[in-house]
């Protein structure tokens, strides 16, 4: 995933439609309680950002062609491994170095989904759980390694994807993980099997919510962007009123707001100039209703290892 703070430059070939269909296609909701599909849908996305399908089709294949998107990945359902809260919590280090531990560490810690880099001592990971009690002690025990303050963003329910996986399955699975794009003649032949049952299997699999796609960025390719979120103390009588001033203020560069309680609001957006989030955060204190407003400049999502607990439990499960 990208480095997602960069320095200014020329950004004429990069308007806020390709920043917008970049954000659908490589932040997804890993709770799996949005649509799943096996490739991204430009028909879908043209509909949220009112473009034609064929436009979307022709800014992705640019993207790909130009290498900023590296490959597409398959994230299979944690609710497969049992899992049914998954819970985000923002962790403050004493300091940078301390936070780079964390970070250098975060792939090989169990129940560690997702993890943001922020500039500064400031990370964000999503932790996943079969329990909230099991997601709650296992974030403490990040916390107490690393001497980090931790806050409690919001906790979700993972979605069961209600569907029994056969070792053909996981075979499929894992074949999909780091190459979501592989055709189907190509898993046939890796599995020595039918292109035929390949088809109805990752179909299957797909249909079923047990897997979701997202893109995965070239860092090296990073320009011009800034990606910064806004976490927004507000009036919880007053949250809906504050939300739709900040999508009538920053439109398109709005790509996504979450609300883990009445009185809390994150908003994630982006900018073409360093002074972008500075200038958001200020202008959203004046929104009648907010109390506070703190600010995240992003560096990068971190992108996940061939090797970490997510791909054990996969290796698990086709040996078993």
């Amino acid at each position: 995933m990208p480095h997602l703070l960069s320095n200014p430059v020329d950004h004429a070939d990069v308007d806020a439609k390709d920043v917008r269909i970049f954000c659908e296609i490589a932040f997804r909701d890993l709770s799996y309680n949005a649509s799943t599909q096996r490739h991204v849908s430009p028909t879908e996305i043209g509909r949220k950002l009112d473009l034609d399908e064929k436009t979307v089709r022709a800014r992705i294949k640019k993207m790909e062609e130009d290498g900023f998107i590296k490959y597409y990945q398959a994230m299979p359902s944690l609710g497969l491994f049992g899992m049914d809260f998954i819970t985000l919590h923002r962790f403050e280090a004493l300091n940078i170095a301390t936070k780079a531990r964390l970070v250098e560490s975060t792939q090989k810690i169990p129940n560690v989904v997702e993890v943001v880099d922020y500039i500064g001592p400031f990370v964000s990971i999503d932790i996943a759980g079969h329990t909230a009690d099991e997601v709650k002690q296992a974030a403490e025990k990040i916390a107490m390694r690393f001497e980090l303050t931790m806050l409690n963003l919001g906790m979700r329910p993972i979605r069961d994807p209600k569907v029994n996986l056969d070792k053909l399955d996981w075979q499929l699975v894992k074949g999909l993980r780091y190459d979501a794009r592989m055709t189907t003649s190509e898993l046939a032949k890796m599995l020595s099997i039918t292109p035929r049952m390949a088809e109805y299997k990752v179909g299957k699999l797909f249909d079923s919510g047990a897997l979701l796609i997202r893109a995965v960025i070239n860092t090296q390719k990073q320009a011009g962007l800034v990606f910064y979120e806004l976490e927004i103390s507000v009036d919880a009588a007053r949250r809906g009123d504050v939300i739709d001033a900040l999508r009538k203020k920053h439109g398109e560069k709005l790509w996504s707001v979450n609300s883990p309680s009445p009185g809390a609001i994150l908003v994630n957006l982006f900018g073409f100039t360093l002074a972008d989030p500075e200038d958001s955060a200020l202008a959203v204190l004046k929104v009648e209703g907010v109390k506070y407003c703190r600010l995240f400049m992003l560096k990068e999502v971190i992108e996940p290892t061939k090797s970490g607990w997510l791909d054990t439990l996969i290796e698990s499960k086709v040996a078993a």
